[in-house]
């Protein structure tokens, strides 16, 4: 299936949607918005939003190759079709609802951030790729006393979520994993400080 994309109400590419034994492998190709933040493509349909990816500046163009697993497809509720709408934004978008300004002002309190106890953080890394992996949600992640592991689902051949990484990886059984340890994340601010220098 190809469906548009669209960026502030305007369609700035498209989307190929491929079905396979695994779940679906998504391609991603849009014009670059002028000025426009950090983009992910998100779908939408009934149940929650459906994070696809963080596509990259590619030859002038935002571009993303990826596969969603039947588990995250499950979880944003695509379990019987493909999203109805594809778009580019910061975050995604909030279901429209009918509010009255009464229930806006009562609602405004409660948006300050919630405590650590309400809301579980997810491990991160530290490394902006990792990390973006992980909030578009193709890549688990679980904190190991060396620092945090990933996983992603695997197959030989099919592109996987953590193949921006795949030198740090190995397989096991259907899975790459990729341990990110304290020692790598120190490795990574010292040569950022190096950077930074020259």
């Amino acid at each position: 299936m190809r469906a548009t994309v669209d960026y502030a109400g305007k369609t700035v590419g498209w989307l190929l949607w491929t079905p396979d034994a695994y779940g679906v492998q998504v391609e991603i190709d849009c014009d670059v918005p002028p000025g426009a933040p950090l983009l992910r493509c998100y779908g939408e349909m009934s149940g929650a939003p459906l994070r696809i990816g963080l596509p990259a500046p590619e030859n002038g163009r935002l571009r993303l190759q990826r596969h969603l697993s039947k588990e995250t497809l499950k979880a944003a509720g695509c379990v019987d079709g493909p999203p109805t709408i594809f778009y580019l934004a910061e975050h995604p978008r909030q279901p429209d609802k009918p509010r009255s300004d009464t229930e806006v002002l009562r609602k405004q309190p409660q948006s300050t951030p919630s405590s650590p106890a309400s809301k579980p953080r997810l491990p991160r890394t530290g490394d902006a790729v990792l990390d973006a992996l992980l909030e578009d949600g193709g890549v688990r992640a679980e904190r190991i006393p060396e620092g945090v592991r990933l996983r992603c689902p695997f197959a030989s051949d099919r592109p996987f979520a953590l193949a921006p990484a795949f030198v740090l990886c190995r397989v096991e059984g259907d899975e790459a994993i990729l341990d990110w340890t304290k020692k790598d994340a120190a490795g990574m601010a010292a040569s950022e400080k190096t950077a930074e220098i020259t």
